[in-house]
């Protein structure tokens, strides 16, 4: 559903505010840039500070088809800028990253169902170490962390690559407006990226790291062999997709230029598998930056063994502070992780708390228990869905005034109903 389905308002949008209706006010690309910039950071402002996996992916597929509008509005703003080739550029970004979301969104979604159905919780503060106990699932989940966060060399880094070269354009636009809405579409590109690095570093983190926090997380199995597969497949794609955009956005070029009318092709291709922007505006090599990485992570992997040849090594525990014994009460949890950012953006999440304090019978020295709870408040029920509910709720009683129990009123109805029709037939 995340990766097909809710690609069809992405089709319908293509369609209509580029094919069907054709050349228009640039207010148009306008709107959907400013609702793109929206979408993307509301979208993964929310998954950053909930626990949830599953809905935290849902919220990122907010984020990432906000990272879409950008590349669509921006194509819009060109073409009535007279733009032709601008305007390909932009279109072909947010096709590629329709396909990219596609790839990455599944792989991540079916290892947290894999997750799931091993731990029978969706929440992350009762998991924990389960790289040793889902080692495929873990490697695949990274591959999609990874690539939802926009690192190169994988999927993600591309096509959002792609989309602030097509918003950096905006020199091309004369007027003012226009370049200070096309500048808020890459601060808020700049920030989504940054925040949705640190929710996948909470997600994996948290999720597949350190010890077990329950025994269900403890007893976890690997997923079967039919579903390993399937990520394996999808983590490939992601990589394939990253490595060779040589190969994807000149099909994506084509398939932009038939909905423009023709336009020039947006890139052209060099030595190393590089993306050329025509006119000169940038270029892209990830075979180049995934074989620098590899050599960079090479280094270490060969200079520590050569190291600890020199000198006798063992193997213990992690210090932690005199303890002798370590359990997972003592990990950074979700909720630790994500407490920096809520008091950062605090006038967003309207964060409400309460604290709970039981103490011993005998002494107020000695604390039974502790319960703490810090949630965020959701703007889309206070400004939207409590409005309207409100304003149902008041209709509803206007209209509960007609309803007097009296069946001679009802009686008196019908009739009414009965010669308004005859009247107007």
């Amino acid at each position: 559903m995340s990766g097909v389905m809710i690609k069809l308002g992405v089709y319908g949008l293509v369609r209509v505010s580029l094919d069907w209706l054709g050349v228009g006010p640039p207010w148009w690309g306008v709107a959907i840039l400013i609702a793109g910039a929206a979408s993307a950071v509301i979208g993964v402002l929310y998954a950053l500070v909930d626990h949830d996996l599953k809905r935290l992916l849902a919220f990122h597929s907010i984020e990432n088809i906000g990272i879409i509008l950008l590349g669509i509005g921006s194509a819009v703003v060109f073409r009535s800028a007279d733009q032709p080739t601008l305007a390909l550029l932009g279109l072909t970004a947010a096709l590629y990253h329709t396909v990219n979301h596609a790839a990455f969104k599944a792989l991540l979604f079916l290892g947290a169902g894999a997750v799931v159905h091993a731990t029978g919780t969706r929440n992350m503060e009762a998991m924990g170490g389960l790289v040793k106990r889902m080692p495929w699932t873990a490697a695949c989940f990274f591959v999609g962390s990874a690539s939802i966060a926009a690192l190169p060399p994988f999927n993600g880094f591309v096509s959002e690559w792609l989309t602030f070269v097509a918003l950096f354009q905006n020199r091309h636009l004369a007027a003012v407006g226009l370049n200070l809405v096309f500048i808020l579409g890459i601060a808020s590109l700049a920030l989504t990226g940054g925040l949705a690095m640190a929710c996948f570093v909470k997600a994996f983190g948290i999720t597949f790291l350190a010890l077990p926090r329950s025994d269900a997380a403890a007893s976890a199995v690997e997923a079967p062999v039919a579903m390993r597969v399937a990520m394996v497949t999808l983590a490939a794609a992601c990589v394939g997709l990253g490595l060779g955009p040589t190969l994807v956005v000149p099909v994506f070029g084509a398939v932009s230029a038939s909905v423009l009318g023709g336009a020039a092709a947006p890139v052209t291709l060099g030595d190393w598998l590089t993306l050329r922007m025509a006119g000169g505006y940038a270029s892209l090599s990830t075979l180049a930056i995934a074989i620098a990485l590899g050599g960079a992570l090479l280094i270490p992997l060969v200079a520590l063994p050569l190291a600890r040849a020199s000198r006798r090594t063992r193997d213990y525990e992690t210090w932690g502070c005199g303890r002798m014994v370590q359990t997972a009460r003592m990990e950074y949890t979700a909720t630790a992780f994500a407490n920096p950012f809520k008091r950062v953006f605090d006038f967003f999440y309207r964060p409400t708390k309460r604290l709970d304090i039981e103490f011993h019978p005998e002494s107020r020295f000695f604390v039974e228990r502790i319960e703490y709870e810090n949630p965020t408040r959701s703007i889309f029920h206070d400004w939207l869905y409590r409005p309207a509910l409100d304003l149902l709720r008041a209709g509803t009683r206007v209209a509960g005034a007609a309803q007097s129990g009296s069946p001679n009123l009802y009686l008196a109805y019908i009739l009414a109903a009965l010669l308004l029709m005859l009247v107007l037939t």
